[in-house]
């Protein structure tokens, strides 16, 4: 015979609640990543607060683009957001772009005594304050102010190898180098500068928007990419653009990590809803119902199947140490005497309350104190006698009755105002 399983309304809904749960954190995720989708278009039609030369930076003033562009053409391109200091555990050029902060004199030793070993160096900016040109003093380069330009078109040397497929340069720059390998001239002054350190090579420029986002959407400035891309592609390993010197930094903490992304979004949002969850399963919502759960036995049935039970175990003692301490907790409480107290000051306390109150004893001023007596007689014997049982417990339920009785009169005269 094939018993079929029964489905509890407790486990529809709490399977209803896990579907909903679900539900929700999907909506969440979609919700967050539309808004981010959202907030990064409307970012582009936003003018920039600051000029940043990053790659991470997907605005006009950023380089992005360029990032891409080396990756296109099959370099392997990253971000270095680690000390200088962990430079010589890397190989390859490092590629320093308008730095917001520029490097300190110890940082500076530190990039010069790694290029010495074999590595390159890209460093493009306008350098125009002093503690901006503290890695150019050492290596015995100055820069003078000179003539101001602005998207100029500057010339280059076709012949060398360097500006292949470059036929031009168009440059922003106010200032110019002198020493190294000129590469770029304007009026006989260089713009971009090339020199040997130790194993190493150096490109320096003052033209540090060569390569800026807003180039790519004008095809004449394709050429600034290709002579980035040309000289680059000599490099003997990665391309590491410098981020450090932007602000950002490798972070340890893979949830303050995981937390700038959209996933700490989605995650805190999920957070929010489980917290409303939680929250909503110690309340009651809704309208109260009640839950009929019926003994499929009627209560005589139940009560006589109790005391047949308790009987073949001999269990007389038993029943009468549970039924007797109710009766005598409650003795107590009319008294307002701690259930503790030693049996005799209990019957102290109930012969002061019967004299006092002679219309609430009434017929009990007699049994009280008997079945007191008989409770403590009783709890030191083994075994009682059904005889003796039935009489002590006729005594247990005379009491309760009478007390009943008095304790239905009192709330009957409080509603009707007496």
């Amino acid at each position: 015979m094939n018993s079929s399983e029964t489905v509890t309304p407790e486990k529809i809904n709490r399977a209803t609640i896990w579907w909903q749960l679900s539900i929700l954190i999907l909506v969440s995720a979609v919700a967050v990543y539309v808004g981010s989708a959202f907030d990064e278009q409307i970012q582009n039609y936003m003018p920039e607060q600051r000029v940043l030369s990053s790659i991470f930076n997907k605005k006009p003033s950023g380089l992005s683009g360029l990032s891409e562009v080396m990756k296109k053409v099959g370099l392997t391109v990253h971000p270095w957001l680690s000390p200088y200091r962990n430079l010589r555990n890397a190989h390859g050029m490092l590629v320093i772009i308008a730095p917001s902060t520029s490097p300190a004199e110890f940082e500076a030793e530190q990039i010069l005594k790694w290029v010495h070993t074999g590595n390159d160096l890209v460093y493009l900016d306008h350098f125009s304050f002093k503690m901006t040109r503290r890695l150019l003093e050492k290596l015995d380069l100055t820069v003078t102010d000179g003539t101001e330009l602005h998207d100029k078109t500057v010339p280059v040397d076709a012949t060398k190898k360097l500006f292949a497929y470059v036929p031009k340069l168009t440059v922003t720059s106010d200032t110019n180098i002198s020493g190294g390998e000129p590469l770029v001239k304007v009026d006989n002054k260089a713009i971009f500068s090339e020199l040997q350190y130790g194993k190493g090579r150096i490109l320096i420029g003052t033209s540090p928007t060569l390569c800026a986002n807003r180039r790519l959407s004008e095809k004449d400035n394709w050429s600034n990419f290709q002579f980035l891309v040309n000289w680059m592609s000599t490099a003997s390993g990665d391309i590491m653009f410098d981020e450090r010197c932007h602000g950002f930094s490798e972070s340890g903490n893979v949830f303050v990590v995981l937390g700038k992304s959209p996933w700490g979004a989605v995650f805190l949002q999920a957070l929010l809803i489980l917290g409303v969850a939680v929250y909503g399963s110690f309340k009651r919502f809704g309208a109260t119902a009640v839950v009929k759960d019926s003994r499929k036995i009627s209560n005589l049935e139940f009560i006589t199947g109790l005391s047949n039970a308790y009987r073949r175990a001999k269990a007389n003692g038993a029943i009468y140490e549970i039924t007797g301490h109710t009766l005598r907790n409650r003795i107590c409480k009319l008294l307002s005497v701690s259930p503790h107290e030693q049996t005799d000051k209990i019957i102290d306390a109930w012969k002061s309350f019967a004299e006092a109150n002679p219309t609430k004893s009434g017929g009990l001023t007699e049994i009280v104190p008997q079945f007191l007596s008989d409770f403590d007689t009783v709890n030191n014997q083994k075994n009682i006698s059904d005889a003796q049982f039935k009489t002590l417990i006729f005594n247990c339920d005379k009491i309760s009755d009478q007390l009943n009785d008095q304790s239905s009169n009192i709330t009957t005269i409080q509603r009707l105002g007496g």
